[in-house]
């Protein structure tokens, strides 16, 4: 069964070439998810990495990684609260078995405009451009022509390419227009438009483009009273990418141990998150994160409920998130 199951899975690789990623944790993948997040945070800088590794039980496990920077640049020079900011960021994307590779080079920049009123509102344009590496290696498969009559013959020629390798250029872009009601209150509102160029990402020649995706994302906090600890933070996605739809959301619960001192350096910041998702026909997933002064650790754990499940035994796959923030 499982043997099936991995060369169904190949065959997505090699048919879904124009299709992207994801993470579970798409709120922790700022950057990438929209351009408009670029340098929206509180702090000086920030870096922080992703890794995800699935299917394991199955075939050869699928495995993605992100590293990312970006900082808010001008904020001293600029009139009022408007800001620019820059980033850099790498991932890198492997498919399992048929060696499907992505290697991702991208450079993002943005501007904030504060827009003020009653309540605190400002609005963020960003934009991304990238070049990306994708290869494949398809020495690894077996093929019908490699049957002797009695056996599988490695040694006998597949008749088949033996991989390949194309690099593109890609661009997207995004707003986000982040608001606080009160200071218990505060939301984050995100469109996207990703690959608009449509770039050719044919690795065997021909015409192959990439799919242009559009995305909404909506992230919430929420903190329950004036003197409570406890924050609820809601967070969604939304993507159509061709006839591919991402649905994905759930709700994290943060409770703060301790804060951080304004003016002596007695406490520092402490808190930990507990939460639960569901990606629509996919995956329920529970995450965990801790924060210690600048830094957060995040995991999440995957249960799959999709067509694979009999294979994969509901496993899905786990992801790590490390995450510094310079204030």
């Amino acid at each position: 069964m499982k043997k099936y199951i991995a060369i169904l899975l190949i065959v997505v690789s090699l048919k879904a070439v124009a299709q992207d990623y994801h993470y579970s944790q798409f709120y922790l993948n700022t950057v990438n998810t929209n351009p408009g997040n670029t340098g929206v945070f509180n702090g000086d800088i920030r870096a922080y990495t992703l890794y995800r590794m699935q299917w394991f039980t199955v075939t050869t496990p699928y495995k993605t990684f992100t590293v990312s920077v970006d900082a808010p640049i001008f904020k001293n020079k600029m009139k009022g609260d408007d800001f620019f900011a820059v980033g850099v960021n790498f991932s890198n994307d492997n498919e399992g078995t048929v060696r499907l590779k992505t290697n991702s080079y991208n450079a993002a920049m943005s501007f904030t405009k504060f827009i003020g009123g009653r309540h605190r509102h400002n609005i963020t344009l960003g934009y991304t451009i990238g070049y990306n590496i994708k290869t494949v290696v398809l020495g690894g498969l077996t093929w019908n022509s490699q049957w002797d009559g009695t056996n599988y013959n490695p040694g006998m020629a597949s008749g088949e390419p033996g991989g390949g390798g194309i690099g593109y250029l890609d661009m997207s872009t995004g707003l986000v227009w982040n608001f606080t009601t009160t200071h218990l209150f505060r939301s984050s509102l995100g469109f996207s438009f990703h690959h608009f160029t449509a770039p050719n990402v044919s690795i065997a020649g021909g015409a192959d483009k990439l799919i242009p995706k559009f995305s909404v994302q909506w992230n919430i906090g929420y903190k329950l009273s004036e003197t409570s600890n406890t924050t609820l933070m809601p967070s969604l996605i939304a993507s159509q990418q061709g006839t591919s739809l991402l649905l994905n959301g759930g709700l994290n619960v943060k409770y703060v141990l301790e804060e951080r001192s304004r003016y002596t350096n007695n406490q520092s910041d402490k808190a930990f998150y507990i939460g639960a998702f569901y990606r629509f026909r996919d995956a329920a997933f529970v995450t965990f994160r801790y924060d210690y002064m600048d830094f957060s650790f995040s995991a999440a754990y995957d249960v799959n409920i999709s067509g694979l499940t009999p294979a994969t035994k509901t496993v899905g796959g786990f992801e790590f998130m490390l995450m510094y923030r310079g204030i």
